[in-house]
């Protein structure tokens, strides 16, 4: 879909001299060339579950739980066998990029939105909910953004930063059930201003980045929950257990200055060549729901490449892994949604990472079915996990 010439002015900003706040307001506005979308309109109306009554999510609602995964918009678009299985087993989903900057705002004066869209039609006709992935990162900006803020002065790249999120949060008022409003923030060594990962956001704004985005949110949409999603803070090795501690005292200090984040989560992509710490994430997970905070497994797969290559063998340790890992998250009341990274094996991410790859060379068996669309031992853990967890139904419905 083009825009109009104000659109284009910010767009373009980059490429034409220095910015005026002036011009920069006028081509920020652009971004809303395309009104908000009510509540109903053009996603239908809400259907009925579509999840098997022996699926993950009938499992984990027992409890109060919400089992969810990311759904890839190439395998969605055409693959009938992926979309039965996602409504079989799900009742939460959400998009891998079609949120993120690069799709939506690929070139400047241009936003495209049909791919989120279907998979919010496609949500809303099975009944199921949505997640937002995800408004700011220091990744998945299309080439023409970073330029433009380093350029930028601090209140032109606030007026930006609005104008994104008014763009595509406001787009959604209503479908979402809460967004990754900031995500991957920290710096891996504690480094840079109030231990922030550098960014082109950090660059242009500064520490208080955090904060506006999630007041942002807040006003352009009150419903949904603003969380901080946040990467290596899950298992047992001592660089993971600062990283919480640097978790803790952010989120005691956002509180304090009345930010409105509603909750932390922890993407959860664990890996077998780490050991899991049971007691010290059970105290993670304690205090952060000691603040009144929800907290979401947003990205959950297992690293396999520690295990044997025999595919028996591997599967029963990637579900003893995932068992150890998710009864601790289960048992705990202000845990909220279990959402795996994809729920296809084929599709695993981790296939293609320079770090993560098997040894061997083997594709990755990562998560709850496999080539076939079988379910497989991980799958069975997850929903062993899920239906022996203490039931949390009215904690969970409170934090919601």
């Amino acid at each position: 879909m083009r825009e109009g010439a104000r659109g284009a002015a910010l767009d373009t900003a980059c490429d034409v001299g220095p910015m005026t706040r002036r011009s920069l307001l006028a081509g920020a506005a652009g971004l809303l060339a395309a009104p908000a979308r009510a509540a109903n309109d053009p996603f239908g109306p809400m259907g009925r579950p579509s999840w098997a009554a022996d699926s993950l999510q009938a499992a984990a609602a027992r409890t109060g739980l919400t089992y969810g995964a990311e759904v890839p918009g190439f395998r969605f678009a055409r693959d009938p066998a992926y979309r039965q299985a996602v409504a079989r087993e799900a009742g939460m989903l959400v998009c891998g990029t079609e949120m993120k900057m690069e799709v939506v705002r690929p070139e400047p004066g241009k936003t495209d939105f049909a791919q989120a869209d279907a998979l919010v039609r496609f949500a809303r006709s099975n009944g199921q909910r949505m997640r937002g992935h995800t408004l700011v990162w220091h990744e998945a900006l299309p080439p023409w953004v970073r330029p433009l803020l380093a350029r930028a002065t601090a209140p032109q790249a606030e007026d930006f930063l609005r104008r994104w999120i008014e763009t595509v949060a406001g787009r959604y008022r209503g479908q979402i059930a809460s967004w990754d409003v900031v995500n991957e923030v920290l710096s891996q060594d504690g480094g840079g201003p109030e231990g922030l990962r550098e960014s082109p956001w950090l660059t242009a704004l500064g520490p208080g980045y955090v904060d506006l985005a999630f007041r942002i949110l807040h006003e352009v949409d009150p419903k949904a929950a603003g969380c901080w999603n946040e990467d290596a803070v899950e298992q047992g090795v001592p660089w993971m257990e600062a990283r919480r501690i640097r978790v803790l005292k952010r989120l005691e200090g956002m509180l304090a200055r009345g930010v409105p984040i509603r909750r932390f989560g922890l993407q959860s992509h664990i890996t077998s060549t780490v050991p899991i710490d049971q007691g010290q994430l059970r105290r993670f997970l304690r205090e952060i729901g000691a603040m009144g905070l929800g907290i979401e497994i947003t990205e959950f797969d297992i690293d396999d490449r520690a295990f044997p290559a025999d595919v028996a063998t591997r599967d029963r340790k990637v579900a003893d892994l995932a068992k150890s890992y998710l009864e601790v998250v289960a048992a705990e009341p202000a845990v909220l949604n279990v959402m795996s990274w994809d729920l296809y094996d084929p599709d695993t991410w981790l296939n293609d990472h320079p770090y993560r790859k098997r040894p061997d060379g083997l594709p990755q068996r990562a998560l709850p079915l496999d080539a076939q669309f079988k379910r497989k031992p991980l799958w069975h853990a997850m929903k062993a996990v899920f239906g022996q967890a203490p039931d949390h139904s009215a904690a969970r419905a409170k934090l919601r």
